[in-house]
């Protein structure tokens, strides 16, 4: 018995994970969807299968979704034009749906062999509620009436044993997790509203939802659903055989049934055969939508929405209505974006009350109220309102946007870290291993090679700073100055939460307060209240800053310590769809204020990039496109930038914000962002902070739970981006030269995309006209009311007399980095570790992926000017009178996807090739068939590696 109960138990597992898991790009090859879609009229035959494809598939598509599949499950075909009356289904599958189809129906038919109220698995809807109360038992809904609708097989998935059987395919169910739980929560607050008042609520494409009887007992709801009538039939036998079993004694229907075929009502009539089944207009009604407008029709959706925006307009009815989706709204919105969704709802006279979308922009969850007869917000309009919507972009908000209308770059929040960092973490690789996916994880304080704990020291502004962690865990910022006699701060070590000058050992602990000196016992009578009163004078004399770790990064605040505000720190969108964040570090040696422009500039990432790593070639960033890019721009509640598409009439297909004051935000409809934090760390120098948000769908959350995985995508994503900046990096620096030392203006004539360029310097003028003397660089820690004995190299010696003495024939050498004994003294900070300043260890990479692509694939070496100005070529000798043996142009002869996109493996790989052929061709058999004799670097270094 034990091992039919463990085979049945493992059967369910492998059905639930068939329809969770298997997505389109198994059922249809990515060449096969043009050929695989038919049209139909939708409800005239229903399919089995209706209720997960287009949202799985807009699941796991997540950023790659591309215009011929957009198009073909676009409710609204190829012309926004035309009278809509059919729209695109999946109806042909290959063998692999066949497969998931044949299985799970099979397995379902045995679970519901006990089934005695004679449902069967006639529709997905039933497998949904198998989910559900799978999440239930989980704890992540809260549905505890799911089980009990189930056969007496429901223990399958209600058990203890089933959390672990389950557990794979757990986060394959975030949709419905996620879409119950947006519902039940405006549920929640519309009947809180009426405080046990009578009340309706319509649930439409309820399937078999369990919200009537979940609130029956505690509300005094009157619920009416409505959905197909074969599914309407199953539900009121659900119903009637739930209750017959568990009586809860409520003298009170469940609900009204409507069973009919939405499309019917192109002419209107919805609310006319809701109110002959019992809905009175003189009560509130909540209206629920959600996962069922994919199949309606435009013509009948807009007469049902006109309807129900003017429910509460009748003569005599109530003005407290309220519209909640978890549902498609195209064809009239089909991006993402709470801007363009807010003005739909505003037509139609009504207020977005809460919104956010996932799959570009293919499900919105929205909650919107009508207005009143007399266009003033509802009393429940008022009432579900928490907060002003912030109107964005991209899924990253940022609240101070007071400064995009009014300039300043002082009471701002600046990242100046990723976590780890300050936790004695280098490398973004090793950060992703130890935290195995969970960046919420805390990482083990690390020491550095020599078995010491060092602060983490930065410059903002080119003020030097030092952050480490007290004993609590939590960090302190100050500035990079010991109050005794002015040492770094950032010489010194923290040990057991107290950071030690390296000089004296003086330490500072929690709050930045001084907490020992050790001179004060080298004394025969100790003195404790004199000696507190001395620490708490040093601790006056520090100079600390508001500093805060949120979503993973540092945060600084720029401005006095007392008006930190970090309700003002840039947020994710509260209940969107999950990303995994890819953070990486780049390193600049030019002003921060070129690498804004440089990521604003989208022009530049189709002639100078060029496809030239696959995330921007697949997204069509190529030269030969660039004749197709439209530009529009845009500003929102956080920034303005523009948004990128292809023709006159393209979908969007990528936007770039600047966010005041330093922070440029690449997005799109995917839900796909990147944040590129830009420091200004002193003149000259200027370090990112790059997080990449992929939607972590269930596809990429299962490739990232594999062991090894995050780590190896974070190393390629890094590689990607490095790849990038060293080509962004070499222009940089020639614009630098000519403007700063050449006096070469920013710009003599614009071409496409330079508007922004202009409305960025234009901003950045009047924020650096607000700084003291014009000036928002840093430039001095004098403070002489502190002071025992005053600033200069001699006592009271002024900064020009100082200026004088660094320049001119006898200057003295200002150097960056001085040698000790026990420490060395590093003066700007941070340290470049990062390309494109320290880019050797790629270019290295991208030497031996020349060299295995010359082994094994007999392919040319790239033609990048990186490699061919940094690291040499590989040169074939040419028979010049053969044209097969003609040189050909190095950039088209490697396709850049295969070539720098397999860098990882090519690296590895080298090493099998080098061992496997080593012994029967030795290093000078090697060097001649890659072509490197002759003493160059590659002899040199196949020598080095066997010798």
């Amino acid at each position: 018995m034990g091992k039919c109960v463990l085979i049945i138990l493992s059967l369910a597992r492998l059905s639930l994970g068939f329809q969770l898991i298997t997505s389109p790009p198994l059922r249809f090859g990515f060449h096969e969807i043009s050929s695989s879609l038919r049209i139909h009229r939708p409800y005239r035959r229903p399919h089995p299968h209706l209720y997960v494809k287009e949202e799985r598939l807009r699941g796991v598509l997540n950023s790659v979704v591309d215009d011929r599949l957009e198009k073909a499950l676009s409710p609204r075909g190829v012309d926004a034009s035309d009278d809509f009356d059919e729209f695109a289904e999946v109806d042909e599958q290959n063998i692999f749906g066949q497969f998931s189809d044949a299985v799970t129906g099979s397995i379902f038919s045995i679970l519901h062999s006990g089934d005695d109220c004679g449902i069967k698995d006639s529709s997905k809807n039933l497998r949904v509620l198998w989910v559900r109360a799978l999440l239930n038992n989980y704890g992540e809904i809260k549905d505890d009436i799911a089980g009990k609708l189930l056969p007496n097989t429901s223990g399958l998935v209600t058990s203890n044993y089933s959390k672990k059987l389950f557990q794979p395919i757990r986060k394959f169910a975030e949709w419905i997790a996620s879409r119950t739980s947006f519902i039940d929560g405006t549920l929640d607050e519309f009947l809180a509203f009426n405080s046990g008042s009578p009340c309706n609520v319509v649930l439409f494409g309820s399937g078999y939802d369990t919200r009537a009887l979940r609130y029956r007992s505690h509300s005094n709801a009157n619920f009416y659903e409505v959905d197909l009538p074969e599914v309407v039939e199953g539900k009121a036998k659900l119903y009637d055989n739930y209750l017959s079993k568990y009586p809860d004694g409520v003298d009170k229907k469940t609900s009204e049934f409507l069973g009919v075929d939405l499309n019917k009502y192109g002419e209107g009539g919805l609310v006319g055969e809701l109110k002959s089944i019992g809905l009175d207009p003189n009560l509130p009604t909540l209206f629920v939508w959600e996962a069922v407008l994919f199949y309606v029709n435009e013509k009948p959706k807009r007469e049902i929405f006109k309807e129900l925006y003017n429910f509460n307009k009748q003569e005599g009815a109530n003005p407290n209505s309220a519209v909640v989706f978890t549902d498609s709204l195209k064809p009239f919105v089909d991006v993402p974006f709470t801007s363009e969704t807010d003005a739909f709802f505003k037509k139609l006279d009504a207020d977005l009350i809460e919104h956010r979308s996932r799959w570009g922009g293919a499900v919105h969850f929205a909650t919107t109220c009508p207005r009143d007869p007399k266009g003033t917000s509802s009393d429940l309009g008022l009432a579900l309102k928490k907060e002003d919507l912030v109107m964005s972009y991209t899924p990253t908000q940022n609240f101070n946007k007071h400064i995009i209308d009014n300039p300043s770059l002082d009471n701002a929040w600046y990242a100046v870290a990723y976590t780890w960092q300050i936790s004695g973490y280098d490398s973004p690789i090793e950060a992703a291993w130890l935290r195995d996916g969970d960046y919420s994880k805390e990482l083990p304080l690390k020491n550095d090679k020599d078995g010491i704990l060092k602060p983490f020291a930065f410059k903002l502004w080119n003020e030097p700073m030092v952050i480490y962690r007290d004993a609590t865990g939590s960090p302190v910022c100050v500035t990079d100055v010991c109050p005794h006699r002015s040492a770094p701060l950032s010489m010194g070590t923290v040990e057991d939460g107290e950071l030690k000058c390296f000089y004296h050992g003086w330490a500072f602990g929690e709050k930045g307060e001084c907490t020992d000196i050790p001179t004060q016992r080298a004394v025969s009578n100790q003195n404790p209240e004199g000696d507190a009163k001395v620490r708490q004078r040093v601790s006056d004399c520090q100079r600390r800053h508001a500093v805060v770790e949120h979503e993973g990064m540092v945060w600084v605040w720029k401005g006095e310590l007392l008006s930190a505000d970090p309700t003002l720190l840039p947020s994710k969108r509260e209940g969107d769809m999950e990303t995994q964040p890819i953070e990486t570090i780049l390193d600049y040696n030019v002003d921060y204020s070129y690498i804004i422009e440089n990521n604003l500039d989208s022009p530049h990432l189709f002639y100078l990039h060029d496809g030239s790593v696959p995330p921007i070639e697949s997204i069509g960033m190529m030269n030969k496109n660039l004749p197709d890019l439209r530009l529009r721009p845009f500003k929102d509640d956080c920034g303005f930038g523009h948004m990128g598409r292809f023709g006159d009439t393209g979908r969007v297909k990528k936007l770039l914000r600047f966010d005041p004051p330093n922070v440029v935000r690449h997005g799109g409809v995917s839900g796909f962002e990147e944040e590129f934090h830009i420091i200004p760390i002193a003149p000259g120098r200027a370090r990112v902070l790059l997080r990449q948000h992929l939607p972590k769908g269930p596809i990429l959350s299962t490739i990232t739970s594999l062991p090894g995985m995050l780590p190896f995508l974070t190393a390629l994503v890094n590689n990607w981006n490095y790849h990038i900046a060293l080509e962004d990096g070499a222009v940089m620096q020639g614009q630098s030269h000519l403007i700063e030392d050449l006096n070469a203006p920013r710009m003599q004539v614009g071409g496409l995309g330079d508007d922004l360029m202009s409305r960025y310097w234009a901003w950045r003028r009047e924020a650096h006209e607000k700084s003291p003397d014009g000036n928002p660089w840093f430039n001095t820690l004098n403070d002489v009311s502190r002071a025992s004995i005053a600033t200069g190299t001699t006592y009271g010696d002024s900064q020009d007399v100082i200026k004088l003495a660094r320049s001119g024939p006898n200057k003295i050498v200002n150097v960056e980095k001085s040698l000790g004994i026990k420490q060395a003294y590093i003066q700007e900070t941070p340290e470049a570790k990062y390309a494109p300043m320290n880019g050797q260890g790629y270019l290295s990479a991208l030497y031996w992926d020349d060299v295995v692509k010359k082994l094994f694939q007999g392919l040319e070496p790239a033609g990048t000017m990186l490699k061919t100005n940094k690291l040499g070529t590989f040169d074939d000798p040419v028979d010049a009178t053969s044209p097969r043996e003609r040189p050909k142009n190095r950039k088209e002869t490697t396709p850049t996807v295969q070539h720098v996109g397999n860098i990882g493996f090519a690296t590895a790989a080298v090493g099998w090739a080098l061992l496997e052929n080593a012994s029967a061709l030795g290093v000078e058999g090697l060097a001649e068939r890659l072509g490197v004799g002759g003493g160059g670097r590659g002899m040199e270094i196949l020598s080095t590696f066997f010798n």
